[in-house]
C-alpha cells in the first residue's frame, strides 16, 4: 500500500483544486495560493522558511508533530492552524449512503472538484467537497450547519459514501479526507479510516 508521502505530488495538488487554487510544483515544495506545501523531514525547509514574507505560510505534512514544531520554532515561524490527514481503502468502506428518512442527497461536478449537498425538509444543511487524482482522491470541506449535531456524523458519512461511490467507480483506490481535530477524531472510530499524518500551517 502506498504511504502519503508516495503518493504526496498527487493528492496535494488535489487538495489545492478543493480550494479553487492552481497548485505549481517545484521539487518538494508544491505551492498552492500563499502557503509552501512540504512533507517533513524533507529537503529545503529551511530556505523555504528564510523565504517567507508577510501572508504566506509554510506547511509541514508530517507524521512527527513534535519534530515539525521544533523546526518551525527554531526558524522562527509560529503555527497558524492545524489539521488532520487521514486515509482509506475505497474497497474497505460503507459507500451506501444511509439517511434519515426526510432528508435528501445531491451531487454536482463544479469546475475544481465534485459538490455534495445534503439538505433536510429540502433545506440545505450539508456539503462536501470531492477531487479525484490519479488512483486516489481526495475529500475536504465536509461541513453540517449548527443546529443539527444529533445528525453530524450521519451526515458526514453519508456524504463520503456518496463521493467515495464517485471515486471508487472512477478508479480511486485510496481516499484523503483533510479534517479539523473533533472531525478526525470522528472518522478515525470508523472502520477503514486511519490518521496518516497531521497538516501543520506556520508563519513568520
Amino acid at each position: 500500500m502506498a504511504s502519503w508521502q508516495d503518493e504526496f505530488h498527487n493528492w496535494v495538488p488535489a487538495w489545492a483544486a478543493l480550494h479553487d487554487l492552481a497548485p505549481e510544483a517545484d521539487g518538494d515544495v508544491i505551492t498552492m495560493g500563499a502557503k509552501r506545501v512540504m512533507a517533513w523531514p524533507g529537503d529545503g525547509e529551511a530556505a523555504q522558511a528564510a523565504q517567507l514574507g508577510s501572508g504566506t505560510e509554510l506547511v509541514l505534512v508530517t507524521d512527527d508533530h513534535a519534530g515539525a514544531t521544533q523546526f518551525a520554532t527554531s526558524q522562527g515561524l509560529h503555527e497558524t492552524s492545524r489539521a488532520v490527514l487521514l486515509r482509506a481503502e475505497t474497497e474497505s468502506l460503507d459507500l451506501v449512503p444511509h439517511l434519515p428518512s426526510d432528508a435528501n442527497l445531491a451531487d454536482a461536478p463544479l469546475e475544481n472538484y465534485d459538490l455534495v449537498e445534503v439538505s433536510l425538509f429540502d433545506r440545505p444543511v450539508a456539503s462536501g467537497r470531492l477531487r479525484l487524482g490519479e488512483d486516489l482522491a481526495v475529500l475536504s470541506e465536509l461541513k453540517v450547519d449548527d443546529g443539527h449535531e444529533d445528525l453530524r456524523q450521519t451526515l458526514e458519512l453519508a456524504m463520503v459514501a456518496e463521493l467515495g461511490e464517485e471515486a471508487f467507480t472512477h478508479g480511486a483506490d485510496a481516499l484523503y479526507l483533510v479534517a479539523g481535530a473533533e472531525q478526525a477524531e470522528r472518522f478515525a472510530a470508523v472502520e477503514g479510516w486511519g490518521k496518516v499524518a497531521e497538516i501543520l500551517s506556520f508563519s513568520k
